[in-house]
């Protein structure tokens, strides 16, 4: 079983101040409960707080998983959905309409991400703004972009939308990792990780499949205008739900009770920091630490070798696919969706497992040679099932990124910190897919050996970070066994201490 999580905190100037005059922990108030209860001292609620049964936190984790976990579950299907429909509405007829010749198509899947990557930094405005509004805004703005492609009339046209769909989407995705660990704790939050990041199979399944319907339907539209327009406007609509429903904070979580919300105080402080004073707000100064911190380069390396592989499936699996000389397009866009869906189920088990073991880099690299394996047979053979079977195969490398989601914040320990970490981590990922769309150009078709070589290649890479970054932690955690540093830290040595100006070591998860 793996060590716990390590971490070393250098107060920042704010938390230098005396106990008596920081300010005050919210107390998890209820849409009705007096203002005056969130001025109780944070260090006197530690210390009257009494512990909760194994079947209270139980309760407490389950109200969290019920309210937010569909929400941004669903909101990320959207969103993958409107980046990756673009091989789809290839397959539709969309090349009838617009000149996508030479390397035209390739660079729609490329301005994405190029947006995409300089855009990384916004997902600091999940920590500060009110994550509810931030959310929605964004949401609104994505939908937008993507439904009006349905009017795109050139190439020039498409390239605008690609480019501010990427800006869009990079104000969403990238930020709902640190937003869930707001609300779970490190044990826990791997999990919740993956379930969010497995809507992203989902949605290439779905796709596939809602693209193949669409190819049917005969109109006054080109069915990728339609495609375009079915795909998009849903997302729009779907903006008031984290409006409305999705909370801020902890303290400001109207669906749980006083109790329940000292419950998750305690829970989520388990060997990390929270802002106990400061809903929102960035702290530069440990932004900064997390974005200098040797240890976040190392996910982000990870994250762009999966993305190198991951990234260019959706826009080629059904021209792979229909390359395959046994299946029309409209047939490929069916059968692109079964890979998806086994990769779907594929995240959650391997998180869960995760979780379980308290453990990310056996995991992280065990989906990435999976995927390999899948890559390498694509590559080396000519024959109808032997190549879709192998697409199975390769598209398990998506379950390494959502642990590298759960591995970067188990690496940080505070909120702001853990914000740095992410911005490596997306700023260095979002740039595989910049080499992932242009790795299977049209002159190696039917076969793309390039593609899937190169695609095995960085699979393989995951899997030796992954051991590196292994054996880096597990030495960290060896040293603190030597410091006497305690494995497990409650909420009165974390939350509470770091406003007391303490210098923090916690465990590392590996």
């Amino acid at each position: 079983m793996g060590d716990k999580m390590s971490e070393q905190h250098i107060p920042s100037s704010d938390s230098e101040k005396n106990m008596d005059d920081i300010e005050k922990v919210p107390n998890g108030t209820s849409h009705n409960s007096d203002v005056d209860v969130n001025k109780v001292n944070a260090k006197e609620r530690a210390a009257s707080f009494v512990p909760p049964t194994p079947e209270e936190e139980k309760k407490v984790i389950w109200k969290l998983d019920r309210r937010l976990m569909p929400i941004v579950f669903t909101l990320y299907m959207l969103s993958v959905l409107d980046r990756s429909n673009l091989g789809n509405a290839r397959l539709a007829g969309m090349e009838d309409d617009i000149d996508l010749g030479g390397w035209r198509y390739n660079w729609l899947g490329t301005i994405f991400y190029i947006a995409y990557i300089f855009s990384q930094w916004l997902l600091i405005g999940w920590k500060q703004f009110p994550p509810h509004i931030w959310c929605a805004s964004v949401v609104v703005f994505w939908g937008f972009v993507a439904t009006i492609q349905a009017a795109a009339f050139n190439w020039e046209g498409l390239m605008a939308c690609r480019f501010f769909l990427g800006v869009s989407e990079a104000a969403y995705g990238p930020g709902v990792p640190l937003y869930l660990t707001y609300f779970y704790s490190r044990e826990m939050v791997g999990f919740r990780h993956g379930v969010f990041i497995a809507a992203a199979a989902l949605a290439n399944a779905y796709g596939g499949a809602l693209a193949y319907g669409i190819a049917q339907i005969n109109g006054g539209l080109a069915p990728w205008r339609i495609l375009f327009l079915i795909e998009g406007l849903p997302t729009i609509v779907f903006a008031l739900v984290p409006f409305f429903f999705l909370p801020d904070s902890i303290a400001q979580a109207t669906f749980l009770n006083d109790r329940e919300k000292e419950v998750a105080y305690h829970f989520v402080a388990r060997n990390q920091r929270l802002d106990i004073d400061k809903n929102q707000g960035i702290r530069v100064k440990e932004l900064f630490e997390g974005l200098k911190d040797p240890k976040s380069f190392l996910p982000g390396i990870m994250y762009f070798s999966c993305n190198v592989s991951f990234a260019s499936l959706p826009l080629f699996v059904p021209t792979i696919i229909s390359q395959m000389g046994s299946f029309d397009a409209i047939t490929s866009n069916g059968l692109s969706a079964p890979p998806y869906l086994g990769c779907f189920f594929f995240i959650i088990g391997i998180c869960w497992l995760s979780d379980r073991y308290q453990m990310r880099g056996p995991f992280c690299a065990t989906a990435a040679l999976i995927g390999a394996i899948g890559f390498i047979i694509n590559a080396t053979t000519t024959t109808t099932a032997p190549r879709y079977f192998s697409v199975f195969l390769s598209v398990q490398i998506f379950a390494s990124v959502a642990l590298l989601l759960a591995w970067t914040a188990n690496i940080h320990a505070t909120e702001s910190k853990r914000a740095g970490g992410y911005t490596v981590l997306a700023t260095l990922g979002q740039c595989g897919p910049l080499l992932g769309t242009n790795v299977f150009p049209e002159n190696q078709e039917p076969l793309y050996r390039q593609g899937t070589w190169i695609s095995a290649a960085f699979c393989l890479l995951v899997a030796v970070v992954s051991v590196i970054l292994s054996l880096w932690l597990r030495w960290e955690n060896k040293k603190m066994d030597r410091e006497g540093v305690p494995e497990v830290e409650g909420f009165e040595d974390t939350s509470v201490a770091r406003e007391s100006g303490y210098h923090q070591k916690h465990r590392y998860i590996w």
